[in-house]
């Protein structure tokens, strides 16, 4: 997340934002069966180490 002390602060919120839905969408994912325990964590860490969009 040291990458969010370069951006705007609107550019932040987006950045949230997207961390938000992707985290809500891979624990839907887990919810509902659709992808395992192993691939939820796998998910969880590429979502934690992303960088900032293109629109950041």
């Amino acid at each position: 997340m040291a990458e969010t002390n370069k951006m705007s602060m609107a550019q932040q919120k987006i950045y949230i934002a997207e961390q938000i839905w992707l985290h809500y969408y891979n624990d839907y994912l887990f919810g509902k069966g659709i992808i395992t325990e192993q691939e939820r964590n796998k998910l969880k860490f590429k979502i934690d180490s992303r960088k900032p969009s293109a629109y950041c």
